[in-house]
């Protein structure tokens, strides 16, 4: 049995799905005999109290408060205002006023960004003060492990590591920090602290091979670096067989990042089996559940079929739970191109977890992404690449056009997913991974 401090900005109740990973490691680092201590933001805004049964598992829970950064000003450099390839295809040409504006908001949100990192800075600093009040305490740990993002936690493993010496560090990148949007503002500081994290560390993790690749760059690093997926609670599973909403239905839950996951070449493939008679519109229901419907709308309002959507706002972790399992397919929407490869999105394990066919769409430039090679080890059901888009459009369309003809005989999917594949990901097997570094 050992000690571990946990620190995680996101963690339950914050309604985000970046405290899944943090919060189900706790739980099942607890229910596996360890004493788990955990270091999060005092929680603040929407909640979601769907995972709150870990609290009954840890020993501790200690609060920082959180420093205040105003909104966000938009979730992309360029304001939003830049499309997906297929969209910028037929945007009309920018105003200079467009230009003016994209400009401004720049401006803006390299601000933000400065002061975002600032933030985590003052949260670490409070974290250190803690610390230092009763050091002895937090020596005692075996262990700690830090989970990115936002930088806060990594900066309060640095703290842990010059106060606390001798206690393990692993630290967890559900990211990297230096991405394809990161402002210049902010780059050279983020790439610095991912340096010294990755320097200071004992262990390093990486949720993807992809971003160990694009984050472990030293061969000191990528000694001490490994991968462990991100992986899904089989308690949670609430599919059967008379779940199902009995529509030939698509479901996407979450973020779209101002249309960087775009969802277009699904609408562009139903909007052409309509269009040639195949499919009954009428038939088709595309839910949606998170707070970017504008952009979704968008994309879908260019093929036409943008009276097909159904906008079901924010929903709680639960909700969506049910909603993912009583829908026919599952949507899931991510990205593969130069310099941010092996993005595997959090959801995609929820996804696999609910036993529903999956219908993944990966933009970028760079073929043979990691979600595309788990979507076909799984037989997870259909993929989709923009870097072979003529190929896979027309797979696409084929997997859609055969599962309507068994949804118009009202026969369910031809599912047979490999349960090898899908084990591989329970997060028993991705807690005991980390046990193996403590």
């Amino acid at each position: 049995m050992k000690k571990i401090l946990l620190i995680s900005y996101n963690f339950a109740p914050r309604h985000t799905v970046g405290a899944i990973r943090p919060t189900k490691l706790a739980q099942y680092l607890a229910e596996d005999r360890n004493t788990v201590d955990v270091v999060t933001v005092k929680p603040f805004g929407e909640l979601d109290h769907s995972m709150d049964e870990v609290f009954g598992h840890v020993r501790k829970v200690f609060e920082i408060d959180r420093p205040i950064i105003k909104e966000k000003p938009s979730a992309r450099p360029d304001g939003g205002l830049k499309q997906s390839t297929s969209a910028a295809q037929s945007a009309p040409k920018q105003t200079d006023a467009v230009k003016k504006k994209s400009f401004l908001q720049k401006i803006k949100y390299e601000l933000y960004e400065y002061r975002r990192v600032s933030g985590s800075r003052a949260f670490a600093a409070r974290f250190e003060k803690l610390v230092k009040s009763d050091v002895d305490r937090f020596r005692d740990y075996d262990a700690v492990i830090t989970s990115y993002g936002p930088v806060a936690s990594h900066l309060c493993g640095l703290v842990m590591k010059k106060l606390c010496p001798d206690v393990k560090w692993i630290a967890d990148f559900r990211d990297p920090m230096v991405v394809n949007t990161t402002t210049a503002l902010t780059k050279r500081s983020r790439a610095s602290i991912q340096n010294k994290v990755c320097k200071k560390a004992d262990a390093l993790v990486a949720v993807s091979q992809g971003y160990f690749d694009r984050i472990f760059e030293t061969d000191r690093a990528k000694s001490k670096a490994t991968v462990i997926y991100n992986g899904f609670d089989r308690r949670d599973v609430m599919t059967d067989a008379s779940a199902s909403d009995g529509e030939f239905s698509f479901t996407y839950v979450g973020a779209l990042y101002d249309g960087k996951r775009d969802i277009s070449p699904l609408f562009e493939a139903l909007a052409s089996l309509i269009e040639d008679g195949m499919i009954d519109k009428k038939d088709v229901r595309f839910n949606y559940a998170g707070n970017a419907f504008k952009v979704l709308r968008g994309q879908a309002a260019r093929f036409g079929v943008d009276d097909c959507l159904c906008d079901l706002g924010r929903l709680t972790r639960d909700e969506c739970l049910k909603l993912q399992a009583r829908s026919r397919h599952l949507v899931l929407a991510t990205w593969n191109e130069k310099n941010e490869g092996g993005v595997f999105p959090g959801k995609f394990l929820e996804y696999i977890m609910s036993a529903r066919p999956i219908v993944s769409l990966v933009a970028g430039d760079i073929p043979g992404s990691e979600v595309t090679s788990v979507m076909k080890r799984g037989k997870l059901g259909v993929t989709y690449e923009e870097a072979t888009r003529e190929e896979d459009l027309s797979v696409l369309k084929e997997y859609v056009l055969s599962d309507y003809a068994l949804f118009k005989k009202g026969m369910p999917s031809d599912f047979h997913p490999d349960e090898e594949t899908v084990s591989s990901f329970d997060f028993a097997q991705t807690a005991k991974s980390f046990e193996k570094l403590i």
